[in-house]
């Protein structure tokens, strides 16, 4: 049996780690038996390929990283994440992956890291009795990260109008569709639901919070996405 190797959640997050998230909604559309199996030791998360997670490990023992790989990897066997859509469609469902995966995905960080109010409510859900002092060289590295990228140089204001914008772009994109591209859920769903849910609930900053409340169409996509793929939430003592 396929198993994907992940970083932990709680009663309501399956995972944290959004691309965790990812990885799980692509296997419960290819059909293939599966099981999660989180992993907790930093030498052994660090000793992955790439050093993160999610891994997908195959019957073999194979070692299939990145959610982008293992979607690539699931389409090698054969799977169609992506049923009925024309090249046309394909081309903007790619768009709206990357923007999702790599901008909509630092606004995450910034929420979770960089404000002030998110990190201590990581600190209190993620990272629950971890000594903050333990944390610190590796906060420092996230937020040296985002100063980087840009990011962490913007004013808060800059950064939720940034927000705002592509939270508009991507409700446009649904409209009135179940999913973003139609009737049924494809690739584009799987990336688009771990983000909107990441900046619209705790350990997000209650600032990025509000922004995101401000679209019940995408908040209701979310819950529609997570009723279809019905990822089992861990249970957290």
């Amino acid at each position: 049996m396929l198993t994907l190797l992940s970083h932990g959640g709680s009663g309501e997050f399956y995972s944290y780690s959004m691309f965790c998230t990812k990885a799980a909604c692509l296997l419960q559309l290819s059909g293939q038996p599966w099981q999660r199996q989180d992993m907790f030791d930093p030498q052994e998360m660090a000793a992955m390929p790439f050093g993160k997670l999610p891994v997908l490990q195959d019957e073999q023992g194979a070692l299939i990283p990145d959610s982008e790989g293992i979607r690539g990897w699931l389409e090698a066997r054969g799977i169609d994440f992506d049923p009925g859509l024309d090249a046309r469609q394909k081309a903007q469902s790619r768009l709206v992956i990357r923007m999702l995966d790599e901008a909509l995905w630092v606004q995450v960080l910034c929420a979770r890291w960089l404000e002030q109010d998110g990190w201590e409510a990581m600190l209190s859900s993620v990272f629950a009795g971890v000594p903050e002092a333990a944390l610190t060289d590796f906060r420092a590295g996230v937020l040296a990260g985002l100063h980087f990228v840009g990011h962490g140089r913007f004013a808060r204001d800059e950064r939720l109008r940034r927000l705002d914008q592509d939270l508009t772009a991507l409700d446009g994109v649904l409209g009135d569709k179940p999913y973003l591209f139609g009737a049924a859920m494809t690739a584009a769903d799987c990336s688009a639901m771990p983000m909107l849910e990441a900046v619209s609930r705790a350990p997000a900053s209650p600032s990025v919070v509000a922004v995101a409340q401000k679209y019940p169409r995408l908040l209701a996509y979310v819950d529609r996405v997570r009723t279809t793929v019905a990822l089992t939430l861990p249970q957290v003592a």
